[in-house]
């Protein structure tokens, strides 16, 4: 057996709600063998991982893997159990699993397994496989030695007690969580302008002036002392005459510490002898160059946590620095105001304040206790108290949430996403967006390229300025990392139509819907939907029943939408050459198309169903109709804010459409509106990536020949193919439909192509460039033979 592929599926995905870890792996020669075939295989497995026979089957019945077992079971299921196991053992449980044959290739299996520490599931995945594989063919495991190693590997990145106890606290408040860095135990509360920083009872808050105030204790008790807060007098010394000169002036009895050791850390008590206060000495000096000597106070010692500007308990504290009993009833107003006092003197939002006195019933002005000591960052162990109102303070009544709209679909994800954004910006709010041409944040570019995955989208929800994000969120990074969020407010879903068929587990049409689906099931909010697709509206029965659906659609008589509206829901929809929004009581035209720059004139009809997709998310989000269509009508798709996206150039008399149509419901879209253009002939330069299937490669032959008029096909990626395989696809397509002609060409190059689909056109022609990877493809083409042209549109697009 061997491991084929690895990914994390860190967010919500095709499988779970929650993180995964899914592997593609080879059984080899034990494909197609059972557990039952096996003799000695599963007492082997059960005698090394006794904790498997408890295991729960789907039926939920306790004992059931056992069972499966002895039944028989194919080994990559197998592998599923042991890796989940191996994971509660090493201390990082987890239980979700599911394994399912890779279909066309006999022997493989994508085996799914939930888990809680990445660092942990990688490895405990390579040791099932090795515990399998051993076993399967009859020869012994010693388990012991890489269990240690994994149960070494859990300790190391497991989340300490005092991080844990405020995620907890999060969580219970539906505050999104994101751990920065495994190592550190550094954590992300909130997105955007809302998000707060963790690391243990350290809070983006809390000042560094203030840790360091806190870690000097003379300077700590001086700051004290001035706001009248009890503190014992002391002085601090770097030589033993010194501390013995201070004592004589105190009066013994007195304590001896170091100055910034941590908690108890080299603290000698009622010291009284020169001998006792010599040896104090020397030992606090073991843990710093400076020493305090102050007046000893009688007493036992308490700990009072403060967060929030209040306190949240207090501990009687041994000497040993353990908690022993909560006293949190006991402690007077008066003890509570100074705990507090003294945690915003120092500067700290999260403080630890260490009290000596007789009695912590009794006010300290009374007894003559005092405040010995304010830590920052102070242990909380596993305190629930202490988690909430740290989270509390930090957060306020805050849920950490920006607005979020997800945009996934097969066609017009980024036009829309980028629309959208538009008009959120234009409504005064800072926007983060991703989609295909980048990252942008308040309309600035941070990062170029393909950007419409897991780590894009962190990066707009880990940027402390952003107020509302936009995330253009496609097929692919679905598949190989979950989305980035746990939910958004509004899922969007424009259409699903074949592409990318074949790839990633994703064969048929219905297995790209599940796909879609991720997006609208984490919606809280809202969901908008395509009302004409019928695997968008499936997707209606699966979103939760107190999320709002809200349908758009072409068709002013669709039959989905006017049931919707009949039933009360929301929609938007296109009649008499406007967008209207609905509900079952109005009907209220918001825009004519014409008012609307990427419309054409209502040529582009895909562009109004882009619209219409954003109007419904907009409204839906909670944007008035005036600021949707100031959104909608000031929108321009050119090559600077849309590239690739229904460009138009003029090439001396030639119309040139440049787009990323790729799919043949793109290419039928695209060909429709630019038919309609002007009267000439229609000239197309079409591809496709050479991954796509054949019958895909096929029917984008079969789309274009029935709508070009001349029509010149070339190799943008043969990814896996033979140089120009894919280009030969589409033209055999391309003949099914118009047999063997003249008005098909084939030129690989895409310069070449460019500059033959140009010679084939006349003044008043239009050309289609499609799929080109940039508009510099296209510009760099036509410098050959027509460099002014190539200037002025590189001057365009600049």
């Amino acid at each position: 057996m061997h491991i084929l592929e690895q990914r994390f599926l860190r967010g919500p995905n095709i499988h779970a709600a929650t993180p995964c870890i899914l592997s593609v792996l080879d059984l080899d020669d034990l494909y197609g063998v059972s557990t039952r075939d096996l003799p000695h295989f599963n007492d082997a497995l059960l005698d090394l991982l006794p904790s498997l026979a408890d295991y729960l089957v789907p039926t939920g019945q306790p004992g059931g893997f056992a069972q499966r077992l002895r039944e028989g079971t194919y080994l990559a299921r197998v592998i599923e159990h042991v890796t989940l196991g191996l994971q509660c053992l090493a201390g990082a449980p987890a239980a979700f699993g599911r394994t399912r044959p890779v279909t066309g290739s006999p022997g493989q299996y994508r085996i799914v397994c939930a888990y809680l520490l990445e660092k942990v599931a990688q490895p405990a995945f390579a040791l099932a496989v090795d515990i399998v594989d051993a076993l399967a063919h009859g020869r012994p495991f010693d388990l012991a030695p890489r269990l240690d190693e994994l149960r070494d590997l859990a300790d190391h990145y497991a989340v300490d007690a005092n991080t844990a106890a405020v995620l907890v606290a999060a969580h219970e408040r539906n505050i999104p969580v994101q751990r920065i860095t495994e190592d550190a135990n550094l954590f992300q509360l909130g997105w955007g302008v809302k998000q707060k920083r963790i690391q243990a009872t350290l809070t983006g808050d809390t000042a560094t002036i203030a840790v360091r105030i806190a870690g000097d204790r003379q300077l700590t008790r001086r700051l004290l002392d001035e706001a009248g807060i009890p503190v014992p007098a002391g002085e601090t010394v770097t030589a033993v005459d010194e501390a013995l000169r201070v004592a004589r002036n105190l009066g013994t009895p007195v304590t001896v510490k170091p100055l910034d050791a941590e908690q108890a850390d080299g603290v000698t008590a009622a010291c009284r002898t020169d001998a006792e206060i010599e040896h104090a000495y020397a030992h606090a000096r073991t843990f710093g160059r400076q020493v305090v000597v102050e007046r000893h106070v009688e007493g036992q010692q308490y700990r009072v946590l403060v967060a929030g500007r209040k306190v949240v308990e207090a501990t009687l504290r041994q000497r040993t620095d353990g908690a022993d009993g909560d006293v949190t009833d006991l402690l007077p107003e008066s003890t509570r105001r100074l705990c507090v006092r003294a945690a915003a003197k120092i500067g700290l939002d999260v403080a630890g304040i260490d009290i000596v006195c007789r009695d912590i019933a009794v006010p300290l002005a009374d007894q003559g206790g005092a405040i010995v000591g304010v830590s920052a960052a102070p242990a909380i162990g596993a305190s629930r108290a202490a988690g909430d109102a740290i989270v509390d303070g930090l957060m306020g009544g805050s849920d950490g949430r920006i607005p979020l709209i997800a945009c996934t679909g097969t066609n017009g994800k980024t036009t829309t996403t980028l629309l959208m954004a538009h008009a959120v910006r234009l409504a005064g709010r800072v926007t983060g967006v991703t989609s295909t041409h980048g990252v942008t944040i308040a309309g600035k570019e941070v990062t170029k390229g393909d950007c419409t995955g897991y780590w894009s989208a962190r990066t707009v929800l880990a940027s402390p300025d952003v107020e509302f994000a936009i995330l253009e969120t496609a097929r692919g990074g679905i598949l190989k990392r979950g989305l980035a969020f746990d939910r958004c407010d509004i899922g969007m879903v424009l259409n699903v139509s074949p592409d990318h068929l074949g790839l990633d587990g994703v064969d048929t049409i219905e297995d790209l819907a599940q796909v879609k689906a991720v997006v609208p099931l984490s919606a809280s909010r809202a969901v908008v939907l395509n009302a004409e697709d019928p695997l968008c509206v499936a997707m209606a029965r699966r979103v939760h029943p107190d999320v709002e659906i809200v349908y758009f659609s072409m068709e002013a008589d669709n039959p989905v939408l006017l049931r919707h509206l009949e039933e009360g829901g929301r929609a938007v929809y296109f009649q008499d050459n406007a967008i209207v929004v609905a509900d079952a009581t109005y009907h209220q035209e918001l825009l004519r198309v014409e008012a609307m720059p990427i419309a054409f004139d209502g040529r582009a009809r895909y562009n109004i169903a882009n619209g219409l997709a954003a109007t419904a998310a907009l409204m839906a989000a909670g944007m008035s109709n005036l600021q949707i269509a100031t959104g909608l009508s000031t929108f321009v798709s050119d090559g600077k804010t849309n590239p690739l996206r229904t460009n138009v150039f003029d090439v001396r008399g030639v119309t040139v459409i440049v787009d990323y149509a790729h799919n043949p419901a793109a290419y039928a879209a695209l060909a429709e509106m630019a038919r309609s253009l002007l009267p000439g002939q229609l000239v197309g330069i079409v591809t496709a990536p050479g991954d796509r299937r054949d019958e895909d490669l096929l029917e984008v032959g079969r789309v274009c020949a029935g709508r070009f008029d001349e029509l010149v096909v070339y190799e943008s990626s043969s990814r896996g193919r033979a140089y120009g395989g894919a280009v030969d696809l589409i033209l055999q397509g391309a003949e099914d439909v118009v047999g063997k002609t003249d008005t098909l060409h084939r030129e690989l190059d895409a310069g070449a192509a460019i500059r033959l689909g140009l010679s084939l056109c006349r003044r008043g022609d239009v050309l289609v460039f499609a799929c080109g990877s940039s508009l510099d493809v296209f510009v760099e083409a036509i410098r050959v033979t027509d460099p002014e042209s190539a200037a002025r549109i590189a001057a365009q697009v600049s």
